[in-house]
């Protein structure tokens, strides 16, 4: 080496990186072996450790600083139980050797795109459309349109420019009014046409060709067509084709693109989805080849120039119009004042009066009570940082009590006048206004002590805040809404009208429409019929809403998707929560983060316009301050630029695969930022989706159909290599689904139970212990949860009846899951990686799926590189990528409050895979180590990756680097074992992902299958015994269901049997004719009714007849529309009420609707009429049927509708 190099060049990159903000740093192989010595010498001078790191077959230099976490600073140990060695070697022993030919097919795995079956999608060739006779319900239609007057004005532009932006608000309903405009023109002049309306989401294409297909008066498939990955409904005369960016891009992947189509439509360029803005680049550069073809942009935006600015011609078509001025907007302070004014009163008052003995009942509760007494002794700053980490790092709420005194932090500071702690608490979300157990409040207590700075800074609060959930938009306020819609619907100053409630994700919907469910079964709301939109919805949920009567008040829970859907529904009031979850990819952290935000305010001013423009008091309820509103951003960012950019990179490779990636998104209209490119470049080559040359693999290729990300898609060829693929299937589809059983913060508990939060997360932290059996996984939770619910809908009926809201919930994101489920087996059915028969089948891609020890292998593989180390020395988890990880209290892996060498001790492995959220990790599992050393890292490991240069003092044991980061020791015999048994496993993984469209293939007997299914059994075996070894106990059975039919449209079916528009149905069928009635009029009789069955077994046994016998004779001679009944069941040994139904006469019969089922011991209510001082009933049993007191009866509704799922489960 030269010896400037020595002494100057090296120890100034050095200095350059100790002055950088990297902790660690890879310097490139520029420097023969030998000269390492210089770099690492050098480092030791400057107080930096170093490490000579073997990658990809060449060796470098890694260097870091003291503080750095990622750094192994020992091998972990690999040892072989001795049966898994004699397994080994049984196998190897059992199996053919690779021959030459598939040794090189291993070794030179790549390809290249010329041997890839193309993925293009065939559109029919293009032809004149048939001109179509009018009739007269198709004008009115056309009639119907705002824009059909100015058809003329409309076309004109499209024969003189080849891009046109068309602006105009949702009412338009451009993406249905366009191409029939379009057609109807070119059937007229018998010109070519093929029309592709490109959607943003899948069922709005469905919903919108489904509409236009009516409208001609054909089915799907003739005119009209749907092209969806799992549906598509095309012909040779098909003129118009509608269909998603993402799917319609496959059909660019050809070397004829864009051919046979005359105009593309493309809606929502203004939301710039991600596959929108690469479709927008595809069709710039067709139009620069001199394509004869219009583009017509739909967009609802004030100012759309970058469109033509960015195709670098057409004209605008603007016929956006402002708001009304009608419109009333109040935002949150105006909210809670007139909330305030109106005095609403909501129950239940039953629980409200609960004694808090849930305080006091946990070691948690004694931890933060000495935490809360030691800031009162001493009030400095260290004496509150243990309470401040708890409320950050473990989930306590900032409001927490003292489980003797009541008292809260922020009282406390006030008590101590300390200004800066209470302003601190304050800003966290603390309530001044709780009480403690001498009925002082931080307000009184800086009153009566004189304490000014402090009294300063509460009437600062009091004037500018509100509780955190209200100020920030990570938590929904259900208790605001609930008020809103009290207001709404028994205040005489706000007239009837249809509702819309717009919430953030799918879980918000659920959660909320089952409080609205309780509260109108109950009786406090009536006349409502709830509805639900979302992105992942059937067309069955939007065909409900559409054709719902209009003599009911329609209240419509919805996502974000509302600003597409242009439906013929008119809605008076909006409840808008302001806030959605973005995705957001941190580069800093390498991952992504589930990031809560506020809307812009072009978002808010797109909402404003589906109101019915003719309701002249139309009223917007926004949940977020007006000086939050005032700081809002005034264009929503694309999302290319905030997410993760796996799948995008993989569909540009498609398209463009001599391009590279950070050239093709440079030139889009949105591009990202450079350094997430380069993240997700390296993170595709890392986990063998694109090949060192930025080329995609065959892996990259079969993945690019499955509607998921690349990581999980791995993860799903890692479950059908080991035959798991079950409850693989169940754990991707999981986390893709809001999380049933994820411990919740203080603020996402309804404000009736928020003072048991503790307890709350104590009994969800023991269910998941309890689902988690001890096997130290997260994953494992997601697997049992999805059975338990399986085993319990096995008849395929969903329960019409409500339990509380967590079954509710549960059964609601079920479906959801399911639905993603069975959209990946279609998915993976369509890229030919399960058969119907042979060794790709279902079942045969199940035999190891009840094998927990298999299954966490396919998890290490499918993980990678999201996998941690346990270094016992720091006492801390390293990773290659985040330089401070720790454990989520949401994990098992650890307990609320318990430090982390703590939670080590009881780990049985070193290696840990995870899914982070930041530097948090959420969810874990401790894997073997055979798993890592088998299954991460790249598929092909060189010689040089092994080697004794850096051996401990035993000399028979040698280093494998896995890649720059995982490092193991072993013995020489093992590493030959080990890398024989990746040898065989690797070639079965690219001979999958190369010939599995070969079905034959795959259905004969063959040497190569015949070697696949002995290596899986071996592996079965050496897992098993290393868990064993490890000290892992054995796992609860986690047996494959085949072809188990499971409930679908869960929540579309229990909102239409609870709809107002049920309940005029069923009455019109007792009365004969129309009854007016005003339902907050109604009055309630309650009968108990005894039974020595269960609920199950009572309803199954009565029919209509004996329900007669016990009831109607009483019940009958007293129904009407004013006057509902209703029956409590309840049986004795135990004595507890167990059902509340409706009991009314239907086509003359006499019958039981189920409104609530649940086990309530009856002391619960004798102790409630007691204190209420109302007569307490009789429940002995002697008598099969009694009136009660209306009273009492209310008090057993509000028991069953409003009962909390933690607090009450015994």
């Amino acid at each position: 080496m030269n010896q400037v190099i020595k002494d100057k060049y090296v120890p100034q990159q050095l200095l350059y990186f100790i002055a950088g903000r990297r902790c660690c740093q890879q310097f490139p192989c520029t420097f023969r072996t030998t000269e390492h010595d210089v770099f690492v010498s050098c480092s030791r001078a400057l107080g930096l450790r170093s490490q000579i790191v073997h990658h990809n077959g060449q060796n470098s230099v890694k260097v870091f600083k003291q503080a750095c976490r990622h750094y192994l600073e020992e091998p972990k140990i690999l040892t072989l139980t001795s049966a898994a060695i004699l397994n080994l070697f049984t196998f190897l022993s059992r199996s053919n050797s690779l021959g030459k030919d598939e040794l090189d097919m291993l070794m030179g795995a790549e390809i290249c795109l010329a041997i890839m079956p193309k993925m293009y999608v065939p559109l029919p060739a293009i032809r004149p459309p048939n001109p179509r006779f009018q009739t007269e319900a198709q004008r009115n239609f056309l009639n119907s349109f705002p824009g059909y007057r100015l058809s003329t004005e409309i076309l004109l532009p499209m024969y003189v420019h080849r891009v046109v932006v068309f602006n105009a608000d949702l009412s338009w309903d451009k993406s249905v009014f366009l191409p029939l405009l379009i057609l109807d023109d070119c059937g007229s002049k018998k010109t070519n046409t093929k029309i592709i309306c490109i959607e943003r989401e899948s069922i709005v294409a469905i919903h919108n060709g489904q509409r236009m297909a009516d409208f001609i008066g054909e089915p799907l498939g003739e005119t009209v067509g749907i092209q969806l990955p799992h549906f598509s409904v095309v012909s040779t005369t098909t003129h118009v084709i509608y269909s998603t960016a993402q799917h319609f891009l496959r059909s660019l992947t050809g070397n004829e693109k864009l051919q046979n189509i005359s105009h593309v439509v493309v809606n929502d360029v203004h939301m710039h989805d991600p596959y929108t803005d690469i479709l927008l680049s595809e069709l710039r550069e067709a139009l620069n080849t001199s394509l004869n073809f219009r583009v017509v942009l739909l967009s609802q935006m004030e100012d759309v120039k970058k469109f033509t600015s960015f195709f670098g011609e057409g004209c605008v078509l603007n016929k956006q119009v402002m708001p009304q001025t009608g419109l009333r907007i109040s935002y949150l302070d105006d909210i809670h004042s007139c909330i305030a004014l109106a005095g609403i009163h909501k129950g239940p008052d039953i629980y409200k009066e609960i004694p808090e003995v849930f305080r006091t009942k946990s070691q948690r509760n004694e931890q933060m009570d000495k935490c809360l007494q030691a800031y009162e002794e001493q009030g400095t700053d260290a004496a509150i940082r243990p309470f401040l980490y708890a409320i950050n790092y473990d989930l306590v709420p900032v409001n927490y009590r003292h489980s003797m005194n009541g008292k809260t932090a922020v009282l406390i500071a006030s008590q101590l006048n300390n200004a800066n702690h209470l302003r601190l608490l304050l800003f966290m979300g603390a309530d001044p206004y709780i009480v403690d157990e001498q009925q002082q409040n931080a307000i009184s207590l800086a009153a009566s002590k004189g304490n000014n700075e402090c009294i300063d800074a509460l009437n600062n609060y009091s004037l500018h805040g509100y509780v955190v959930k209200n100020a920030k938009p990570d938590f929904v306020d259900y208790d605001l809404i609930i008020d809103i819609m009290y207001l709404l619907r028994t205040k005489p100053e706000f007239s009837p009208g249809n509702i819309l409630i717009i919430l953030p994700t799918y879980y918000h919907i659920v959660k909320l429409n089952y409080m609205l469910l309780s509260h109108c079964l109950t009786g406090n709301l009536q006349q409502l019929s709830i509805f639900l939109l979302h992105e992942n919805m059937r067309n069955d949920y939007i065909d409900a809403l559409v054709k719902a009567r209009d003599d009911t008040v329609k209240v419509v829970l919805t996502t974000e998707i509302i600003e597409s859907l242009p439906l013929k529904v008119s809605f008076k009031y909006q409840i808008d929560t302001a806030c959605r979850l973005n995705l957001v990819y941190d580069s800093s952290n390498y991952g992504v983060e589930d990031r809560y935000e506020w809307v812009a305010k072009d978002c808010l001013a797109r909402r404003e316009l589906i109101f019915d423009t003719e309701a002249a008091d139309a009223h917007c309820f926004r949940l977020i301050s007006k000086e939050a509103f005032d700081g809002l951003a005034e264009r929503t960012q694309p999302r290319l630029q905030t997410m993760q950019l796996d799948k995008i990179c993989l569909a540009i490779k498609l398209l463009s695969p001599h391009k590279i990636i950070s050239e093709y998104l440079s030139f889009t209209i949105s591009p990202p930022p450079l350094i997430n490119v380069h993240h997700a470049v390296q993170f595709l080559k890392k986990i063998d989706v694109l090949d060192e040359s930025e080329d995609i693999t065959w892996l990259g290729y079969r993945l690019h159909d499955i509607p998921i990300p690349c990581q999980l898609g791995r993860m799903l060829i890692f479950g059908i290599l080991l035959q798991c693929l079950d409850p693989i299937l169940t754990i991707v589809s999981s986390l893709l689904t809001a999380d049933p059983l994820g411990i919740p913060f203080n603020e996402d508990i309804d404000r009736l139970w928020d003072r048991f939060t503790i307890f709350i997360q104590n009994r969800i932290k023991n269910e998941r212990a309890l689902l988690g059996d001890n096997q130290f996984s997260d994953h494992l939770i997601f697997v049992r949860l999805y059975q338990e619910w399986q085993s319990r809908c096995k008849n395929k009926i969903p329960p019409l009846y409500l339990t509380d809201e967590y079954d509710f919930v549960l059964n609601g994101l079920m479906e959801q899951l399911n639905f993603t489920r069975s959209e990946i087996v279609s998915s993976l059915r369509a890229a030919h990686l399960v058969h119907s028969r042979g060794q790709l089948s279902m079942i045969n891609l199940n035999l190891m799926s009840g094998n927990w020890a298999v299954v966490k292998a396919a998890l290490t593989g499918g993980m990678y590189p999201n996998i941690c180390a346990v270094d016992v020395g720091k006492n801390c988890l390293k990773s290659a990528y985040s330089g401070n990880v720790h454990l989520h209290p949401n994990t098992v892996l650890r307990d609320f409050l318990e430090p982390f060498n703590t939670s080590a001790l009881n780990f049985r492995t070193p290696w840990i895979i995870c899914n982070k959220q930041k530097n948090h990790i959420i969810y874990a599992t401790v894997v073997a180590p055979l798993a890592v050393a088998l299954f991460s890292g790249p598929t092909k490991l060189r010689l040089s990756q092994i080697c004794d240069g850096q051996a401990t003092s035993n000399d028979r044991n040698v280093n494998i680097f896995i890649d720059e980061w995982i490092w193991m020791v072993m013995s020489k015999s093992i590493v030959e074992l080990v890398m024989k048994a990746r040898q065989y496993f690797f070639h079965m993984y690219y001979e999958l992902l190369r010939h599995c469209n070969g079905h034959e293939r795959w259905r004969r007997e063959s040497a190569s299958g015949t070697n696949y299914s002995l290596l899986v059994e071996a592996l079965a075996k050496i897992f098993e015994s290393e868990e064993f070894s490890a000290g892992f106990p054995k796992p609860p059975p986690i047996n494959y269901e085949p072809c188990l039919n499971l409930p679908a449209l869960y929540l579309l079916t229990v909102n239409s049997h609870f709809s107002w528009i049920q309940e005029i149905d069923e009455s019109m069928a007792f009365f004969r004719k129309p009854q007016t009635f005003n339902s907050h009029f109604v009055e309630r009789q309650f009968f108990l009714l005894y039974t020595e069955d269960s609920s199950e077994e009572f309803f199954s046994r009565s029919n209509g007849a004996y329900i007669d016998t016990v009831l109607g004779k009483f019940a009958r001679p007293i129904e009407s529309p004013n006057r509902h009944i209703f029956v409590i069941l309840y049986s004795k040994n135990p004595d507890i009420m167990i059902s509340v139904s409706r009991a009314r006469t239907i086509n003359g019969e006499f019958t039981l609707k189920e409104y609530f089922r649940n086990c309530i011991p009856v002391y619960e209510i004798l102790e409630a009429c007691i204190s209420l001082n109302v007569n307490v009933p009789v429940f002995d049993g002697r008598l099969m049927s009694s009136l009660i007191d209306k009273r009492v009866g209310n008090l057993i509704m509000d028991l069953f509708a409003f009962r909390h799922h933690w607090i009450h489960k015994r």
